[in-house]
């Protein structure tokens, strides 16, 4: 570095935003000979904005400690003699990942709605960084590149750039290697939307923070979306330098939970009908296997693939996948339900299902759908509470034992009726989630 520009850049420390400086001043280069000093700019963006911006702040700075020299800014040359392919850490959008191929539900409402609104309005989102984060297999990375099919819909010139953790984190050790650091930062920052998937592992690699820093910097400033997911609030990572946890917290973090029981069950019914799976799966089904999968959605899709493989290599008909073929071919992950429910969870439950108040059921009407409501409830309690018959009684308004022995009986008669059958079931898988 030649001794005027490194004076200089004291001077602009001191002269302009730190933010402003990382972002535009520090990664130039600089030509000096006896009459001029020539600034290299990574990109034509950095070029047209000192030219704009801080050609006045840099011509003060150079006079005051070369007041001979004349300033010149051009573009720097690519002059590396191995230059690393970078756009093969540059992952092609998932073209199965976008919103019309997304279940909705409340896991995901907000951010389903969030990034449909960053997507659609791309250089005048106020959500910027926007952060999904979650446990793995939520759809994260789903809802990322679904802004990024959407926003590539509606401006087919944007540049989207996709880009996993860890890709990065290559492209920064291959570009040290190559002492090429300023063309892969200037590659990523000729991004319009850049998406990046599992930033969380960034942690502890100084380094790729580093440039990550001046990265993100660029892009913010200039009014360039950033996406990404991470596996944790940004604010709990740990061994993430401090100023960018303050920078990915700026922008808007959005927790993405794990799907309810309907609509883990609406995922299995569209993955079902992909072509690529192709199975005939009940509504009666979807809800018996996402009543005892609760994790994630990526456990739901390997549970459909296993069902799948075992139909096909079974040669079971398609029009006869029943709750049997089911349990043989998830058997080990099939989970009993839980037994000693709380009555009183059994009784909300129940009440929710058939549109009652719990006080209902513990009333003295003889109303015919209350009736049934109520001996399903005893039903229920008998099978999953570890309550003897008369402490289920005195439950449902000090009712005896006999009484709820005759309700136990009634649902023993009635459950053969396919509605009473289906009510049963979706009460207990409720109950599975609790």
């Amino acid at each position: 570095m030649s001794k005027t520009w490194a004076q200089c850049l004291d001077t602009l420390k001191d002269t302009i935003p730190l933010a402003e400086y990382s972002v535009w001043i520090h990664p130039l280069k600089v030509i000096e000979d006896q009459h001029t000093l020539t600034l290299l700019a990574p990109n034509t963006q950095v070029k047209n904005y000192l030219g704009k911006n801080l050609k006045t702040q840099i011509k003060n700075a150079v006079v005051q400690h070369n007041k001979n020299l004349k300033i010149f800014i051009s573009l720097a040359p690519d002059t590396s003699p191995d230059k690393p392919n970078y756009k093969k850490h540059s992952t092609p959008l998932f073209e199965d990942y976008t919103f019309d191929n997304l279940v909705l539900g409340g896991a995901n409402q907000m951010a389903y709605a969030a990034t449909k609104q960053i997507a659609e309005n791309i250089h005048g989102s106020p959500y910027n960084p926007f952060i999904i984060y979650g446990g793995s297999g939520l759809g994260k990375t789903h809802l990322m590149q679904a802004a990024g099919h959407l926003a590539k819909a509606k401006n087919p010139n944007l540049k989207v750039m996709y880009v996993p953790l860890m890709d990065f984190v290559r492209n920064i050790t291959s570009s040290l290697r190559h002492n090429s650091i300023e063309s892969v930062k200037a590659f990523y920052q000729s991004a319009d939307l850049l998406l990046v998937d599992d930033i969380h592992l960034i942690a502890g690699k100084e380094k790729s923070q580093e440039e990550f820093f001046h990265i993100f910097n660029f892009l913010f400033n200039g009014k360039k979306q950033i996406i990404f997911t991470c596996d944790q609030s940004p604010k709990k990572i740990k061994s993430l330098e401090e100023r960018l946890k303050t920078r990915f917290s700026q922008g808007l973090n959005l927790h993405l939970t794990p799907p309810e029981l309907e609509m883990r069950a609406a995922i299995l019914l569209k993955k079902s009908q992909n072509e690529k799976i192709n199975i005939n799966l009940t509504e009666d089904l979807a809800l018996y296997i996402a009543g005892h999968i609760t994790s994630n959605v990526r456990d739901l899709e390997g549970a459909l693939l296993k069902l799948k493989a075992f139909v096909d290599f079974s040669k079971i008909n398609q029009s006869f996948i029943s709750k049997e073929v089911v349990e043989t071919a998830l058997g080990d992950l099939i989970k009993p339900i839980i037994k000693n429910i709380d009555v009183n969870d059994i009784q909300k439950e129940v009440a929710k299902h058939y549109a009652l108040t719990v006080s209902d059921l513990s009333s003295k009407s003889r109303k015919q759908h209350l009736v049934l409501a109520r001996q399903m409830a005893i039903y229920i309690s008998h099978e999953l509470s570890s309550l003897a018959l008369s402490k289920i009684g005195k439950q449902f308004g000090n009712r005896d034992h006999t009484t709820v022995i005759h309700a136990i009986k009634k649902i023993e008669e009635k459950i053969e009726n396919p509605d009473i059958k289906n009510d049963y079931d979706l009460i207990k898988l409720k109950l599975a989630n609790l």
